[in-house]
């Protein structure tokens, strides 16, 4: 076996395992959210992961030229509303629809790609988002009036994640990886932090933090593994597959989601919520798939 096809290999398995990983940060949350409130849960996340990356990466940090720097900035903005919006969202609505809801971010990008850089979404988006718009009427149970305030605050986290996707994949073109990363690390935590003093503490008066073991440990987890850890292997072997195989392997983490919301808090879906979630997987195989080969098409025949 030669080492290309290793390295495929490898890449494939540590998807698959971060995968299912980000599939258990979803009811590990929803638990994490009994004992703090949604902002300041994600601003202690992100102090923990900032304060780690510059203790990792000191000399990489004090580097960074302020050109780059601010790209990260822009790009943490993204982050801090598409984690700030799931997070809240976890509060009124379960793991598994949490999780779904989020996915759909990857039929989003071709639109959003459209309003950054003009890109025009081709055919095969268009039925996979229409799929997916199907699949989370059916979901979250929007045919018997039954849809709650979480499912639509997730929504706009997957459309925040898409716009981040779109952004990234530009500005990592030319910054460099440590100002993009350590941009968007701070400036959720600082964004999280200001918004939690103001919003929480100030206006709803529902700050909450009650530390406790349970508490530590799945901020620490989800800011290890989630997110430092995630991101680096996100980034490293993403670029050893192709891109359909690599979407595909993201979508794992909606089944892991919801069998770990199963087995932790014994959340267990409707039919129609099971059928709503399998039409929007469909949906999401069928813009990477089809939107593959027709990237392949073009290259070829020009």
């Amino acid at each position: 076996m030669n080492e290309n096809k290793l390295l495929q290999i490898k890449a494939t398995l540590f998807l698959v395992l971060l995968s299912i990983f980000w599939g258990l940060s979803f009811p590990l949350i929803k638990t994490g959210l009994h004992f703090s409130s949604p902002i300041v849960f994600v601003f202690a996340r992100f102090l923990f992961t900032t304060v780690l990356y510059i203790v990792i990466f000191f000399n990489h940090v004090k580097k960074i030229r302020f050109l780059d720097f601010r790209y990260g900035i822009i790009l943490g903005i993204f982050l801090f509303f598409g984690f700030i919006t799931q997070t809240i969202g976890l509060k009124f609505t379960s793991a598994s629809k949490s999780a779904f809801v989020t996915g759909a971010n990857i039929v989003l990008i071709p639109f959003a790609q459209y309003f950054i850089i003009r890109k025009k979404p081709n055919l095969a988006n268009i039925v996979g988002i229409i799929l997916v718009l199907i699949g989370l009427y059916l979901l979250t149970e929007l045919q018997e009036m039954a849809v709650n305030i979480g499912d639509l605050i997730t929504f706009f986290c997957s459309i925040s994640f898409s716009i981040y996707v779109v952004l990234l994949d530009r500005y990592s073109r030319t910054a460099s990886f440590h100002s993009l990363v350590f941009g968007q690390f701070l400036t959720t935590t600082v964004l999280s932090l200001l918004t939690s003093i103001l919003v929480e503490n100030l206006i709803f008066k529902e700050f909450k933090f009650i530390i406790s073991a349970e508490l530590i440990i799945i901020i620490i987890v989800n800011a290890v593994i989630g997110t430092l850890i995630g991101l680096f292997v996100s980034t490293r072997y993403q670029k050893e597959i192709t891109p359909v195989r690599a979407g595909l392997i993201y979508n794992l983490e909606l089944p892991s989601a919801v069998l770990f919301s199963y087995i932790l808090l014994g959340e267990i879906m409707s039919f129609s919520q099971w059928l709503g979630a399998t039409i929007m997987v469909i949906g999401l195989i069928i813009s990477e798939i089809f939107s593959y080969f027709n990237r392949n098409y073009n290259s070829i025949n020009h």
